[in-house]
């Protein structure tokens, strides 16, 4: 009975039925994290900007004033300050960043406190830490974060040209803009990516939102992330944050148009992976793996026929939170879904299941909704192409099904000159050979193919036909 059972449910594979899963209860899933410890932050040992580089910059600024012509006029009151990231137009994720750092508000040496009375800060820390997560260095490889201007004003320094992949302490100077506002404050844009910075020159001026530079990792920076800060005048001893809090000590109130809040606590992306996420160390490039496409019969690096890998990217992860997970067919119905409950609070987690994809040709949803917030994202199950022709005559049988060393082909109907392909998964081409003249069976001999998914192809006079097999 089991053998049958075996035998049916190959055939149904083979002949690319219509069988769909039936959608499944919702329950709980734990999956698997993926190992970010190799993403590194500063800290009070290694500040992102040292002291030598708030002296060049102080300097240069005093100079640069010297000799513009025309200089800002001075007004009172506080300027109002808008995000100073955006997503470029072709990144596609929910969000794109996490606050590794705000200002540091306790001034003794060997402690810190952040605006809102916590700990997300490091000893000495002059600026607010905006990084890019996840895939910091794909983002700034492919220029998908922007640095933009949070408030008008004149350009009064600008330094370009340094190295943008650093990792650790180092004595070199970031890529950097600093702006003056109409009310004498200024902004400093530092870390930014290697010729990247507005073509804008010292004294002209930007716009709210307009274009600085891309997210980098210059200077004495650990990882690709933007040091945004705030001096109320001339001087790094004049800095401010930005951020209104209970514990903020340096002023009373936010410069923020709309501050936002302490925790963005939100999943900030969904994505569908042909097989694991690969995250190597400082400075080298993630490898997402991810495809929105899928051509049944699919095999994964490493993971069961037929299954893919869905992730789930997780910032400022509460305890206890639960986030509700579903693959949705293309008509919305549920094809399945999974729970997942943070076990602890962290500032990122991406988590992954291992899930057999859905067989039936269409394009599916992938949704996650946590903390009230959702994100999806698409992807689409596709059949092999088979060549179209107005009769296709020719149709053959494979036996032992999967198989090891020996694959039986029995032909049906059959036009000769026939000639048959061995196809893997991606299409590339690995053997193939004449039909014998008048043989209506074939064994082929495939001790050496390695394990995996194949697909046999029967070229005919009038046709062709593709079916797949299965390497054990």
């Amino acid at each position: 009975m089991k053998n049958l059972f075996v035998k049916l449910l190959f055939i149904a594979v083979l002949g690319f039925g219509q069988i769909q899963l039936n959608a499944q209860t919702s329950a709980p899933d734990l999956g698997s994290q993926v190992d970010e410890s190799s993403i590194h932050e500063n800290n009070s040992m290694n500040p992102c900007v040292t002291e030598a580089c708030y002296e060049i910059i102080e300097n240069r600024c005093k100079e640069n004033l010297k000799h513009l012509k025309t200089v800002q006029s001075i007004h009172s009151g506080i300027v109002s300050l808008e995000w100073p990231l955006r997503a470029a137009d072709s990144l596609t994720d929910c969000s794109f960043y996490r606050v590794s750092a705000y200002v540091d508000q306790n001034t003794a040496s060997g402690s810190f406190q952040d605006f809102n009375c916590g700990m997300n800060t490091y000893d000495g820390h002059r600026g607010t830490d905006i990084s890019t997560w996840p895939y910091n260095y794909l983002k700034m490889d492919h220029k998908l974060v922007e640095v933009i201007a949070a408030a008008p004003g004149m350009i009064i320094d600008k330094h370009d040209g340094e190295f943008d992949k650093n990792c650790a302490t180092n004595t070199m100077m970031p890529n950097y803009v600093v702006v003056q506002h109409a009310d004498g404050s200024r902004a400093l844009y530092l870390h930014m990516k290697k010729n990247s910075l507005t073509a804008k020159a010292i004294g002209e001026s930007l716009i709210t939102g307009e274009f600085i530079g891309i997210v980098g990792s210059s200077g004495n920076s650990s990882g690709p992330h933007l040091h945004f800060e705030v001096w109320a005048g001339a001087t790094v001893a004049s800095r401010i944050d930005p951020f209104k809090g209970s514990c903020n000590t340096l002023n009373a109130a936010s410069w923020w148009t709309n501050q936002k809040i302490y925790k963005e606590t939100a999943i900030v992306k969904v994505s569908t992976n042909t097989t694991d996420i690969v995250i190597p160390a400082c400075p080298a490039t993630e490898i997402p793996n991810e495809s929105n496409v899928f051509q049944i019969p699919f095999q994964g690096p490493g993971l069961p026929a037929g299954f893919a890998k869905f992730y789930i990217f997780l910032r400022d992860e509460i305890s206890g939170l639960i986030a509700d997970i579903s693959i949705l067919n293309p008509d919305g119905t549920v094809f399945t879904n999974w729970t997942y409950t943070s076990a602890a609070d962290s500032k990122t987690r991406i988590q992954g299941w291992s899930k057999k994809l859905p067989t039936n040709p269409g394009k599916y949803t992938f949704k996650a909704i946590y903390n009230g917030i959702t994100c999806v994202s698409q992807f689409e199950i596709t059949l092999p192409v088979q060549t179209k022709t107005e009769k296709v005559n020719s149709d053959f049988m494979i036996y032992q099904n999967p198989f090891s060393d020996f694959l039986k082909l029995q032909l049906i109907e059959f036009d000769q000159p026939i000639n048959y392909q061995i196809i893997s998964q991606n299409g590339k081409l690995i053997s193939g050979s004449i039909w014998p003249k008048g043989q209506k069976e074939i064994i082929l001999d495939l001790f050496g193919l390695p394990a995996g998914t194949y697909f046999l192809k029967l070229n005919g006079k009038h046709g062709s036909k593709v079916k797949l097999f299965i390497k054990i």
